[in-house]
């Protein structure tokens, strides 16, 4: 159940997106003068959501630009032709990482902070592929500090809450119907880098 719910969460993070240009010499340097950057280490358009401890998982994506930085992994929207800061994530922020199969991997990179957890989504310019290019960097700086990361599919940031909803689920077969009434716990986001999981 809780692999389903992050699986769901990876897809729908990397299917919303739009279509945003950063890799031009024109874009490159309207980025730079946009968010007052001097030095731009790689940049990738990119979906992002980010999720508060005790938060229940799946999310609707915020979708722009990602740009490394040697001071900060910055994520940008681009609003009326301008690009606008939304976060900036720095490395002595993240605590520990999941990257299942580690920072050069096709797949989707989750890092943790004293309070949140992001999830991250770097893709290719011209379609909805992971950059792994970019992640790689991603990786490399976000992990400068010498934080720890998780690189087995296992690895889990979802847990029960210790609350539970009733979920209903209807089966039809040919002309008779069967209801089902059942109680499931509802999971919460935690932060996996402790074994306290505060």
């Amino acid at each position: 159940m809780l692999r389903y719910t992050v699986i769901a969460s990876i897809a729908l993070l990397i299917t919303a997106c739009t279509s945003i240009r950063h890799d031009t010499p024109e874009a490159q340097q309207q980025i730079r003068q946009d968010l007052r950057l001097s030095t731009i280490i790689d940049s990738s358009r990119m979906n992002w959501c980010v999720h508060p401890y005790g938060s229940r998982p799946g999310c609707q994506p915020e979708k722009g630009v990602g740009v490394v930085t040697p001071n900060g992994l910055v994520m940008a929207h681009f609003v009326n032709g301008v690009y606008v800061a939304a976060r900036t994530l720095q490395s002595e922020d993240v605590k520990c990482s999941t990257v299942p199969g580690g920072g050069t991997a096709d797949g989707i990179f989750f890092a943790f902070t004293a309070h949140e957890a992001y999830m991250l989504g770097p893709l290719k310019a011209d379609r909805d592929e992971i950059n792994t290019a970019f992640k790689a960097h991603m990786f490399s700086y976000l992990h400068s500090k010498g934080q720890p990361s998780f690189n087995s599919p296992e690895i889990n940031f979802q847990r029960p809450s210790g609350k539970r909803i009733k979920q209903t689920t209807v089966i039809s077969a040919g002309a008779a119907t069967r209801v089902l009434t059942d109680e499931v716990d509802v999971l919460e986001i935690y932060n996996p880098c402790s074994t306290s999981g505060q």
